[in-house]
């Protein structure tokens, strides 16, 4: 199944016709139906892409791993994907190499139940994330040793994807689950409540990256050139034009509360990197991560997987200060 949601998202970047004579197709796909693709939606929506001469049509790949393949199999030209599996391939001598960020934090929160008020009172609860090894998984660690608890203190539970989780919150399965906004403001207001923002607390943990290989970035960087001032562009007006930007999110996200799309956006126009720098010293933390699978990951240096060197010239010539001026 997973492999014939690929086939068809693949198809749909080989197919798309151009919209106009002039501007360059590029294939652009993202993982992640979250707030983290908030700008990348605004700037398809927006017509950003077109201006700075880009064909730009983003598809939808269900899973960092998929997506890392499609970026190594020349299928996708640039991905909005996750650090880790980008990483965790780049580390195997995948042709993968990051160019960016747009999430440099862990935007999660541990909900829990408002009855819940201190972190003895979660002692052999259950708390549900997605799955091991994803970034609710590594959220759920931060949460815990912020509060001074063990996974043996509480049952960490692998229940899929967020409507599930949701679903075993409201029925009382379970304690607490790690979400992130707009989920947790509709939990919130179904007698739950915010107990830990990992947001705040896990420091430059890198979630969301944009990736090429590296292939296209030697053969085509004034297209990844352009890609990233259009999403740096995104991000600056995703920011200064909420009256645009969160009904934008609400039909993307398929969110029915505005209040919970608003309470989403002020969240993350905190966590939108302006430069669209990726966090070296995140980088590392996520290669820490990768080394207790596979230790020759804990010998590696931020430096082998990201090449800032575009980002580097756009801030040279003052694209982003340019930005700001515009306010």
């Amino acid at each position: 199944m997973r492999s014939l949601i690929l086939l068809v998202a693949l198809t749909s970047l080989a197919t798309t016709p151009a919209v106009a004579q002039g501007l360059t197709k590029v294939r652009v796909a993202y993982d992640g139906f979250s707030m983290t693709s908030g700008p990348l939606i605004y700037a398809d929506k927006q017509g950003i892409f077109k201006k700075f001469g880009l064909d730009i049509a983003p598809v939808f790949i269900d899973g960092g791993s998929m997506l890392t393949q499609a970026v190594v199999g020349g299928s996708v030209d640039i991905a909005q994907n996750g650090y880790t599996p980008a990483l965790s391939a780049a580390v195997q001598g995948a042709d993968v190499v990051i160019i960016g960020g747009i999430s440099n934090k862990l935007p999660f929160q541990l909900v829990v139940k408002t009855s819940i008020t201190r972190p003895d009172q979660l002692k052999g609860q259950s708390v549900a994330i997605s799955r091991y090894g994803s970034s609710t998984d590594t959220a759920a660690d931060f949460a815990l040793a912020h509060l001074k608890l063990t996974r043996t203190d509480v049952k960490v539970l692998q229940l899929g994807g967020a409507a599930t989780r949701i679903a075993a919150a409201m029925s009382g399965q379970i304690a607490g689950t790690m979400e992130q906004y707009p989920d947790t403001a509709e939990l919130s207001r179904h007698g739950f409540h915010v107990m830990v923002d990992v947001t705040d607390i896990a420091g430059d943990y890198p979630n969301t990256s944009y990736v090429t290989s590296r292939t296209f970035l030697k053969s085509r960087p004034e297209v990844v050139k352009k890609f990233l001032m259009a999403m740096a562009t995104a991000v600056h007006e995703y920011k200064a034009n909420p009256s645009v930007a969160v009904p934008l999110s609400q039909k993307f996200l398929d969110v029915k509360d505005p209040e919970n799309a608003k309470a989403a956006y002020d969240a993350y126009v905190k966590v939108y990197p302006d430069d669209l720098k990726a966090s070296l010293p995140g980088v590392g933390l996520v290669l820490k991560e990768i080394a207790r699978k596979e230790p020759k990951a804990a010998a590696m240096k931020p430096e082998q997987f990201v090449d800032t060197g575009i980002l580097d010239a756009l801030a040279r010539e003052g694209f982003f200060k340019q930005l700001q001026a515009a306010n």
